[in-house]
C-alpha cells in the first residue's frame, strides 16, 4: 500500500490538512501510522477491516434510523483507519471543549434561575422563551450539588484554512460516547502493537472519573443507579445497553421506575427498591408526563418532583435541550463575556438570528453563500429531518415562500455561513482517499472539574459534501487516537489480577420488564421452533410439488394443521398448500409466520440485550438474520426451504443450549426457560390433539408426523420399533417425565422453577403460580383416557384442554406476581396490587 507521494494524488493534501500541515509536510503524529500502512498490503489490511466488520456484526453493533425501512437492524459503520490528532492540537480542543461544557452549565443555571442575561439584553428572550425545550416547571429547580451539566459533547472540525471551529453542542441527553468506546475496542484490537507504539491515551479512567462523580452527589444516599434509555427503538439503543454494562448500571426503561412519596423506585422482582442516581439518555421533555409532556410513553411520572424534593441525581439534570439551538449560536461568545469573562477559545460557525431587522436583510442579501435552518432546530445538520437548505439552490418559489416566513416570522429562523471542512484519510478500493471530517469531543464534570475524554467520535461523510456528515445520512465513523506526552494511563475498570473478591452467588433484583422480556424470548424461541419443525415435516413430504402426486389424504391432514397451528391462524381456509408452506416461510407480512416470529426473537432479544451474553447473543443474531430464511420474491423451492428449516432448527438448538448450559441458575435463566417450557407444553397439547382426532389418514402415518416434529422418533424407536401406536406415543409425547420432549416433563420443570424463584423472591409471591403449576400435573394419568387399550377420544379432548387452560393460568399468575406492580382496579371492586 503506498501512502507517501502517492497518497498526494489521491487527494491528501489541500483540504486534507490532519495529515499535512501549511507546508506540506507529513504532521509527526501522523508518521508511525502512515509507515505502518506503507508497509501493509492491501490485502492484509482487508483482512483486518474483515476481521473488525465481523466483531461489530457479532456484538450486535447498531445504529438505528427511524425512517429507513432496514433502520433497526443498520449496522454500524466502521472505518478501522484511525483519526490522530496531535498533542498541541488537542491541548486547544481539550481547553476550548472545558470551557464550552462551563458555559453550558452555568447557561442553564442562569436559564432556569435569575435569567440575568435576558435582564441585562446579552440574549434575546425569544430564542430563550419561544424554545420548545424551554421548560418552565423546572424554574427554580436546583439540581443535587448545583451542577446541570454532567456529560457534554461539542462537534468541532476544521476548516480549509486550518482553523478549528465548532459545529454544534449537546448538553441534554448526550449520544455517542459508547459508540466511541466500542471503535476504540475493535481498533485497538485490530492495529494492537500500532497502539502501543504510538502511545495512545487510554479512555477508561475518564468513564470511572464520570461515573463516580455523578454517584458521589447522591450524597451516600442508598439506592440504585440506572441507566435511563428509551427503549430498543431509539437509534443508539446499543450505546445504552453497552455503557450500562461497562459502567456498571442497571438498563432501565420508563416503565421499570415509579414513583412513590417522592422518590423513585425501580420495579424489581422482589419489589420496589431505591433509585438514587439515574444515567439519563431521554430527551428532558420526555421524562415526566405529569408535568413536561403529556403524551409521552418514555418517561416516569412524578420524576420531575422527585428531583424537586433532592431525592434523585439525574446526570444531565433536566432542561439541557434549551442551549442547544442554532439560534443561541449568535449570542454565544457575548454570553461566555458575561458569564466567564472569556473569549470562546474555538468559534462557532457564523451565525444570524433572524429575529432582527438587521438579521433578517442579511439572510436575503448573503443567500447564496449560507444554509438556513430552523433557529430551533437542534439536528444533525442535513440529517434527514433537518430543516437546513442551502440558500444557494433555493427555488424562486421557495425564496419567495422564505421571504415571507422572514417577514411572519423571522425569529424562527437563522442561517449559518458555508464553510468548508478538512478531509481525514480513508481506506476503500485499495487505496487512499479523503473525505470531510469531524470530531465529536466529550467532557464530564468531576469534582476536580471538568475532564474530556481523550479520543472522540470522528464522523466521515460517505462523499465528498457535508450533507452527508451526519450518521443518519449514513456517515463512517473513526476511532480518535491522542498520543501521550507522557507515561500512558494504564488504568482499568476491570479488576486488577490479584485483587480479592467476596464470594457471591447472588446479584441485584433484576428489573420485572427484563425478566418479562426473557421470559418472551424463551417463549417466541420455541414457538419459532416449533413452527420450523411443523413446516420441515411437511415440506419433507410434499417435496417441489407440494401435494402433485402426493397422498390426498395427507394434503388435507397438512391443510388442516397448517389452518390449525398453536401459535395463530396463519394459513386461510382454501389456500393452496404450495402458497401457504411459501407464506409461511418467506413471506414476511404473514402473521405467525417464520418471518414474523424470527422478528419477535430478535426484538425481544435486544429488550433484554444486557442480560446476554456475547455467544448468546450472536447465536440469536445468526439464528434471525434475514439470510436464514428463502426470498420471498422467488419461487417456492422445497429443497431452498428445507435447507433453511434445517439450518433454523439447528441453530434454535443452539441457542437453547447456549441458555441450558451458559446461564447461571438465577432469574435469567429461570424465566427463560419457563417461557419455552410452557411454550412447549401447550404446542404439545395441540399436537397430540391434532394427532388423536379424527382423521382420514391412516393412524401410522399420523403417528410417524407426531414423532418427526416433537423430536422423539429415535426415542420411539428403540422401545417400540416399527410398531407405530397410539397409546405408546401418548405415553412417550404426554406422560414420560424421562422425555425433555414431553408434556410431563415441562410441567415437572416448571413446577421446580417456580419453587426455586420462590428462594429468591419475597415469600408467598409466586404462589398463586406454583399452585397452578402443581395442579396442573395432577390433573390426569394415563388410563383416564383408555378403556380396554382403547383411547376414549372425548376424554383426551377433555383432558388436554384442562392442561391448556392450567398451563395459560400459570403464565397468567406468573404475569401477576412478578411482571405488574401498578394498582389494577375492578369495577365494583377494591384496588389491589398486582
Amino acid at each position: 500500500m503506498t501512502v507517501d507521494k502517492e497518497h498526494r494524488s489521491a487527494g491528501m493534501t489541500g483540504r486534507c490538512a490532519e495529515i499535512v500541515d501549511a507546508d506540506g509536510r507529513m504532521r509527526a503524529a501522523w508518521k508511525p501510522l502512515m509507515e505502518a500502512l506503507a508497509k501493509m498490503t492491501p490485502a492484509e489490511y482487508a483482512r483486518r477491516n474483515d476481521t473488525a466488520q465481523t466483531a461489530l456484526r457479532n456484538n450486535g453493533v447498531t445504529y438505528n434510523v427511524y425512517d429507513r425501512r432496514e433502520g433497526q437492524s443498520r449496522r454500524w459503520r466502521l472505518d478501522i483507519l484511525p483519526f490522530v490528532v496531535d498533542p498541541p492540537e488537542w491541548a486547544l480542543i481539550e481547553a476550548a471543549a472545558i470551557q464550552r461544557a462551563r458555559l453550558a452549565d452555568a447557561l442553564l443555571s442562569d436559564i432556569y434561575g435569575p435569567q440575568q442575561l435576558i435582564n441585562d439584553g446579552v440574549l434575546p428572550p425569544h430564542i430563550i422563551f419561544g424554545h420548545p425545550q424551554f421548560l418552565r416547571p423546572l424554574v427554580g429547580l436546583k439540581p443535587p450539588g448545583g451542577v446541570r451539566v454532567h456529560l457534554y459533547s461539542v462537534d468541532v472540525a476544521r476548516t480549509t484554512d486550518g482553523s478549528w471551529v465548532v459545529l454544534s453542542s449537546r448538553a441534554d441527553a448526550v449520544s455517542g460516547i459508547g459508540y466511541a468506546l466500542e471503535n476504540r475496542i475493535v481498533v485497538g484490537q485490530v492495529f494492537p502493537d500500532l497502539f502501543g507504539e504510538m502511545r495512545v491515551r487510554r479512555l477508561a479512567s475518564f468513564f470511572n472519573a464520570y461515573r463516580e462523580a455523578v454517584r458521589s452527589l447522591a450524597d451516600g444516599a442508598c439506592g440504585r443507579a440506572v441507566l435511563l434509555t428509551p427503549g430498543p427503538h431509539n437509534e443508539a439503543y446499543f450505546e445504552h445497553a453497552f455503557l450500562a454494562h461497562y459502567l456498571d448500571l442497571t438498563l432501565v426503561e420508563g416503565d421499570d421506575l415509579a414513583v412513590r412519596d417522592d422518590k423513585v423506585f425501580l420495579k424489581t422482582l422482589s419489589g420496589f427498591e431505591p433509585v438514587s442516581v439515574i444515567f439519563r439518555r431521554i430527551d428532558s421533555d420526555f421524562c415526566d408526563p405529569l408535568e413536561l409532556r403529556a403524551d409521552s410513553a418514555l418517561g416516569v411520572p412524578g420524576l420531575t418532583e422527585a428531583v424537586r424534593a433532592g431525592n434523585v441525581v439525574l446526570a444531565n439534570a433536566l432542561g439541557g435541550g434549551v442551549i442547544e439551538s442554532p439560534a443561541l449560536d449568535a449570542y454565544l461568545h457575548a454570553a461566555s463575556r458575561a458569564l466567564l469573562g472569556e473569549d470562546l477559545l474555538i468559534p462557532d460557525i457564523p451565525t444570524v438570528w433572524c429575529g432582527t431587522e438587521w438579521g433578517r436583510k442579511e439572510a436575503l442579501d448573503r443567500l447564496d453563500r449560507v444554509i438556513v435552518r430552523g433557529a430551533f432546530d437542534a439536528r444533525p445538520i442535513f440529517s434527514s429531518r433537518s430543516t437546513a437548505k442551502l440558500g444557494g439552490e433555493l427555488s424562486a418559489e421557495e425564496i419567495l415562500a422564505l421571504k415571507d416566513r422572514l417577514a411572519r416570522r423571522g425569529a424562527t429562523i437563522v442561517t449559518q455561513d458555508i464553510v468548508g471542512l478538512g478531509e481525514a484519510p480513508i481506506y476503500r478500493d485499495g487505496e487512499i482517499a479523503s473525505k470531510p471530517v469531524s470530531l465529536r469531543v466529550f467532557v464530564a464534570w468531576t469534582k476536580d472539574g471538568y475532564r474530556v475524554m481523550p479520543g472522540a467520535l470522528a464522523r466521515v461523510a460517505d462523499n465528498d459534501t457535508i450533507r452527508s456528515l451526519s450518521l443518519q445520512s449514513g456517515a463512517l465513523s473513526k476511532d480518535v487516537w491522542v498520543p501521550s506526552v507522557g507515561p500512558v494511563d494504564r488504568f482499568s475498570l476491570l479488576r486488577p489480577p490479584g485483587a480479592a473478591v467476596p464470594i457471591q452467588r447472588t446479584g441485584e433484583s433484576p428489573p420485572s420488564r427484563a425478566m418479562d422480556n426473557l421470559f418472551w424470548l424463551g417463549r417466541y424461541g420455541e414457538r419459532a421452533d416449533t413452527l420450523a419443525r411443523v413446516l420441515r415435516t411437511v415440506v419433507r413430504r410434499l417435496g417441489d410439488g407440494a401435494g402433485e402426486g402426493a397422498d390426498r389424504k395427507l394434503l388435507e391432514f397438512f391443510s388442516e394443521l397448517l389452518r390449525n397451528l398453536p401459535m395463530g391462524n396463519p394459513s386461510r381456509s382454501g389456500e393452496d398448500l404450495g402458497a401457504a408452506l411459501r407464506a409461511l416461510i418467506a413471506v414476511r407480512g404473514t402473521p405467525d409466520g417464520l418471518p414474523q416470529l424470527l422478528m419477535r426473537i430478535r426484538q425481544t432479544a435486544w429488550s433484554a440485550r444486557d442480560r446476554l451474553s456475547l455467544d448468546t447473543w450472536q447465536t440469536i443474531h445468526l439464528m434471525t438474520e434475514a439470510e436464514m430464511l428463502p426470498s420471498p420474491g422467488r419461487p417456492f423451492d422445497s429443497a431452498e426451504a428445507l435447507s433453511s428449516l434445517d439450518r433454523l432448527v439447528r441453530r434454535s438448538a443452539a441457542f437453547a443450549g447456549y441458555c441450558a448450559e451458559n446461564m447461571t441458575r438465577g432469574p435469567n435463566w429461570l424465566f427463560t426457560d419457563m417461557g419455552r417450557r410452557i411454550e412447549r407444553a401447550l404446542h404439545l397439547t395441540w399436537l397430540v390433539g391434532r394427532i388423536a382426532g379424527p382423521s382420514a389418514l391412516a393412524e401410522p402415518e399420523r403417528i410417524r408426523i407426531a414423532l418427526d416434529v416433537s423430536g422423539s422418533a429415535m426415542t420411539y424407536r428403540s422401545r417400540y420399533f416399527d410398531a407405530l401406536q397410539l397409546k405408546p406415543l401418548l405415553d412417550l409425547l404426554l406422560f414420560d417425565e424421562s422425555n425433555p420432549r414431553s408434556l410431563a416433563f415441562q410441567l415437572d420443570a416448571v413446577e421446580k422453577m417456580l419453587a426455586e424463584l420462590s428462594h429468591l423472591t419475597p415469600d408467598g409471591k409466586g404462589a398463586p403460580a406454583a399452585d397452578l403449576a402443581a395442579a396442573t400435573r395432577r390433573l390426569a394419568a394415563p388410563a383416564d383416557f383408555f378403556e380396554d387399550d382403547v383411547p376414549v377420544a372425548p376424554l383426551l379432548t377433555q383432558y388436554l384442554e384442562r392442561i391448556d387452560v392450567g398451563i395459560c393460568g400459570v403464565s397468567d399468575a406468573l404475569t401477576d406476581a412478578y411482571f405488574r406492580h401498578a394498582v389494577r382496579r375492578r369495577t365494583g371492586g377494591d384496588a389491589r396490587e398486582v
